[in-house]
């Protein structure tokens, strides 16, 4: 009987990921993740200058979306994710809208939630990405830098969504808290400054905010420190072999 062709092995699936900007990550390492620290920058300005009225919500959106899609791209995430994301970016700027219409806590507190989700999926992009580069360059520090970032934004916006959905006031000392009041309690709490000046009232606002200290000094003296000191050692390395 003559021999049944041979069926060709089915090829491993991988996921299609987007790529931007590799010619200029060539001629000017960490660009991209350069362009991602300069949106974070835009965002907390824009943020801790305290602006106020029914439209800040927003543009603050329009800012973190922006922010996302550019740490998507420098994350060369997969299609798939930049989809996901693209429907949580369009959901933030609807219920933006829905509070520039209809300023209530409950469309505040729905806008923090969907910013939580905007700002929380930046990190995981960029340490997957990091994951597979398996290298530490300047690119891999920027990149760990940015999510440090993030990570203060993060539970700014957690603090925000508990203030405003919850019965009383966030804060012992303020009653009627504005954004930069959380960015800023965010950050202190981040570093674990500690100034004492903003202090979380109920038992979840402390919870979390002994989670965000716990959180930036673990990611400070493990993760950053150790990248940091591979880089320098990488360094020495190629000055050796020169």
């Amino acid at each position: 009987m003559p021999d049944e062709p041979v069926k060709p092995e089915p090829k491993p699936h991988h996921h299609r990921r987007i790529s931007w900007g590799t010619a200029i990550e060539r001629d000017l390492p960490g660009a991209r993740y350069g362009l991602v620290l300069v949106l974070l920058l835009v965002t907390f300005i824009f943020m801790a200058s305290g602006p106020t009225g029914t439209w800040v919500p927003l543009v603050t959106v329009i800012l973190q979306g922006a922010t996302l899609l550019a740490a998507l791209a420098a994350s060369e995430a997969s299609r798939r994710l930049v989809r996901v994301s693209v429907v949580v970016v369009v959901l933030g700027l609807a219920s933006g809208i829905a509070s520039v219409v209809n300023d209530t806590s409950n469309t505040r507190g729905l806008t923090a939630i969907l910013s939580i989700l905007l700002v929380g999926v930046a990190p995981a992009a960029i340490a997957a990405s990091m994951y597979r580069k398996r290298t530490v360059d300047v690119h891999t520090v920027l990149g760990a830098i940015c999510i440090y970032v993030f990570i203060g934004m993060f539970f700014a916006f957690a603090f925000v969504a508990i203030g405003a959905l919850g019965s009383g006031p966030f804060f012992v000392q303020e009653s009627n808290a504005t954004t930069a009041d959380y960015l800023y309690f965010s950050f202190v709490t981040l570093t674990t400054v500690g100034y004492g000046d903003l202090t979380a009232a109920d038992g979840l606002g402390r919870a979390v905010a002994v989670f965000d200290a716990l959180l930036g000094q673990i990611y400070l003296v493990t993760v950053l420190a150790l990248l940091v000191s591979q880089l320098g050692r990488g360094r020495s390395a190629r000055n050796t072999e020169d």
